[in-house]
């Protein structure tokens, strides 16, 4: 689509958005993935720039909410507080994705099949 701003032609793009899922294992297994290969790429993660729910902030969350889950798997009758507890880490994690998704989306522009080296279903 092409608009005309101030006799400029200027093309608009639309990039359609990668879903982040909702499903606590699969946000927790993007979580893991993502901050996996923050970690990894250390002081060259383009994820350094993120000012608010970045992954030094939350990269914690994602081992706490994995202790959590697993000991929801073992109890024999969980506690509600452990589903609570996991659902507002759970929220924390979502937040930090969705800031690296709209960071690496703006990154690789041209070429968001990046975003899948990340862990996201492109």
């Amino acid at each position: 689509m092409i608009a005309n701003h101030k006799n400029l032609n200027v093309m608009l793009t639309y990039i359609e958005k990668i879903p982040i899922p909702s499903e606590p294992e699969k946000l927790i297994d993007l979580g893991v993935k993502v901050y996996a290969r923050h970690c990894v790429m250390g002081n060259k993660s383009p994820l350094l720039a993120l000012q608010t729910s970045s992954w030094e902030e939350n990269g914690d969350v994602v081992n706490n909410v994995l202790r959590l889950c697993e000991l929801i798997k073992t109890e024999f009758n969980p506690s509600l507080q452990y589903f609570h507890k996991r659902d507002e880490l759970l929220t924390k994690i979502k937040a930090s994705l969705e800031a690296s998704q709209n960071l690496l989306s703006d990154i690789y522009l041209d070429n968001p099949r990046e975003l899948g080296f990340w862990g996201f279903d492109v």
